[in-house]
């Protein structure tokens, strides 16, 4: 945790950081790693490609009947490949967004993906953080990593 409202996550992931902001814009790539824990399909994914662009994404359990969820917002700044500026909420809750700053930067053995959330307040952040985000994050870096890899090899 940065402060009360930041929390800092980091992860080296095999691969450029074209490679890895590639794997963030492609629909058809974020179908096959952002997907949180097993069990999970990504329903929709609507991708923001220019600032002041909105984005979408929702998932659903892959077990009949289950509740989904979904994410939007505004990609407000980016700086191709290694940086972009997001706002997010989840549909259904009220309040102000959170503010994503994801920054990719090449480093012996991949890219370095760093991630800064900013939060409304404390309160948002720790319930947020105590939904087991924290897990789904790593399932799906991951997934992107498998992707990646299966990409160089084809």
């Amino acid at each position: 945790m940065l402060s009360e409202t930041q929390v800092w996550f980091t992860r080296i992931i095999r691969g450029t950081p074209e490679q890895v902001r590639q794997a963030h814009r492609d629909p058809d790539l974020l179908r096959r790693w952002l997907l949180g824990p097993d069990g999970w399909r990504m329903s929709e994914c609507q991708v923001a490609h220019q600032v002041g662009d909105p984005y979408r994404f929702a998932w659903e359990k892959e077990e009949a009947g289950s509740d989904g969820f979904a994410l939007y917002g505004e990609l407000k700044e980016l700086d191709e490949p290694h940086r972009e500026v997001t706002t997010e909420s989840m549909e259904g809750v009220v309040g102000e967004p959170n503010l994503n700053e994801q920054t990719l930067r090449a480093v012996d053995g991949g890219t370095l993906l760093t991630l800064v959330v900013t939060y409304p307040n404390a309160e948002v952040r720790d319930m947020i953080l105590n939904t087991g985000m924290t897990d789904g994050m790593e399932t799906s870096y991951a997934r992107l990593e498998e992707v990646l890899s299966a990409s160089s090899r084809s």
